[in-house]
């Protein structure tokens, strides 16, 4: 019985599997704070990506129509891919500033998915002369972690975009 116990004391076969069951759970968790940081990095750079884009293209214009604007949110829209595009907001507001008060009011506004700019005054403030025009885009993205939304809740990721037009003073809109 002494020579089995002393045996069974030197025996290291199991130590392998028993030291990777231990590690297994750290590994995994490892893993999936991974791929969640990932597809939050990705989905920030995505909603930045989507504010700038949209902004940029109505500020190249002189006049936008509700078809252009349209075209335009579907492009943000299409930024988000592969990514679900009924989490996408995007909003966009024209700015013009009072020709005698220099006074920023809100000319135009247009949305996707219930996007809204609701301090496009606000932001706008300070940003143009009087007569001038500035165009503010707000996207944001309700996002909903994968595998940790037990610990973690859906949370709104967003950027604000302002630009000035390009080639005119104002952007005129619909």
């Amino acid at each position: 019985m002494l020579k089995l116990t002393r045996n069974l004391m030197r025996d290291d076969r199991g130590t392998a599997v028993v030291d990777f069951a231990f590690v297994l759970p750290i590994l995994l968790l490892l893993l999936i704070g991974v791929i969640e940081v990932t597809n939050l990095l990705s989905i920030d750079r995505k909603v930045v990506a989507a504010a700038q884009t949209t902004a940029d293209l109505v500020s190249q214009r002189r006049e936008v129509d509700n078809a252009q604007l349209n075209d335009y949110l579907r492009a943000a829209e299409l930024i988000f891919e592969p990514y679900p595009a009924s989490a996408v907001k995007v909003g966009i507001v024209g700015i013009r500033y009072n020709a005698n008060s220099g006074v920023p009011e809100v000319d135009w506004t247009k949305s996707k998915n219930g996007g809204t700019v609701p301090n496009a005054v606000t932001v706008a403030q300070g940003l143009g002369g009087p007569g001038e025009g500035v165009v503010v885009v707000r996207a944001s993205y309700a996002y909903t972690p994968l595998f940790l939304d037990f610990i973690f809740s859906a949370m709104e990721i967003e950027e604000v975009a302002v630009l000035r037009p390009r080639r005119s003073q104002y952007v005129e809109g619909p």
